[in-house]
């Protein structure tokens, strides 16, 4: 289905050092995604009483954070699989590829929470525009892991099965023995962006239609919600993930679970849903307190 984009991952070689600097179009694909989200970032936190110049001023913090963690992320889950890094270059080298979206969005979050009380700004107010923009971004930035052959399923039949050139699989499909050149992969990046996109379209409505009524926060957790699951279903397409010992689970997959766990207690708590404890209960009933009877402004009637 997508045979006809065949795209060469270098966009173009600028003219410096002995061999040029290449831009792939991944770092591009990437760049406009996050382009597009904190457009529409900057537009809604306006409505919502922000200010589009404190975003836009914490995101270039928040995203070289954010792809700090994403690789740290990715070394580390790495490394318990069982690889080996030669030097330090190697282990913040981006370029060479890697990074977990999941590392990078935990490491995104704590320091956007730093920056926002340093600037003593509303933290759900930015948070609410944040989990929409971040759907979009991510939505058109899995086309980049298209066109570096990246980001693919196990193999399938299904008329939407893509090609991955040999070089570029990952074991075992490097038996070309057993997987010939013509086996198609699940395109796992398309099933993501996908649902990254539904989201996006989603929480778009849910907050055009109830921005003024919800508390702030509720889109936040809700966006947690989808990432999270959606996140857990793409894993099970996703044969290039560290898992625990020999069994299936993923450690993104439980990371993305938690997400989703979190995001709903998050939206409870919105809506005031969350159940008391009993510590909770018994302070409330001390709050609760009988009025006490006042006395009648009339003076009382003399006796003579």
């Amino acid at each position: 289905m997508l045979d006809f984009l065949n795209i060469d991952p270098v966009a173009f070689t600028l003219p410096f050092g002995e061999n040029g600097f290449p831009i792939y179009w991944y770092g591009i694909i990437v760049t406009l995604g996050i382009a597009v989200g904190a457009w529409w970032a900057g537009r809604e936190v306006e409505r919502r009483g922000g200010s589009a110049d404190e975003l836009y001023n914490g995101l270039l913090i928040v995203v070289i954070a954010g792809y700090i963690f994403a690789r740290g992320w990715y070394v580390l889950q790495d490394i318990i699989a069982g690889a080996q890094y030669d030097s330090f270059i190697d282990v913040i080298n981006i370029r060479a590829g890697g990074a977990n979206i999941l590392g990078g969005f935990l490491g995104a979050a704590l320091v956007a929470v730093l920056y926002l009380r340093w600037r003593k700004l509303d933290y759900w107010i930015y948070a609410d525009v944040a989990g929409p923009a971040l759907l979009i971004a991510q939505a058109i930035g899995r086309w980049g892991n298209f066109i570096n052959q990246e980001l693919y399923g196990p193999p399938t039949e299904l008329p939407w099965g893509i090609l991955i050139d040999a070089n570029q699989r990952i074991a075992p499909y490097t038996d070309l023995a057993a997987y010939p050149p013509e086996t198609r992969f699940h395109p796992t990046f398309l099933y993501e962006s996908l649902l990254l996109l539904i989201g996006f379209i989603v929480l778009i409505w849910l907050n055009n239609r109830y921005r003024d009524v919800w508390k702030k926060g509720t889109l936040f957790g809700i966006f947690m919600i989808w990432w999270g699951l959606g996140r857990f279903i793409v894993e099970f397409f996703r044969p290039d993930q560290p898992t625990f010992g020999n069994s299936p689970i993923t450690y993104s997959m439980v990371i993305s679970l938690l997400f989703a766990i979190a995001g709903l207690i998050l939206v409870l708590d919105r809506f005031d849903r969350l159940p008391e404890s009993p510590a909770t209960r018994r302070r409330r009933r001390r709050r609760v307190r009988k009025p006490k009877p006042q006395r009648s402004a009339e003076p009382e009637p003399k006796v003579e």
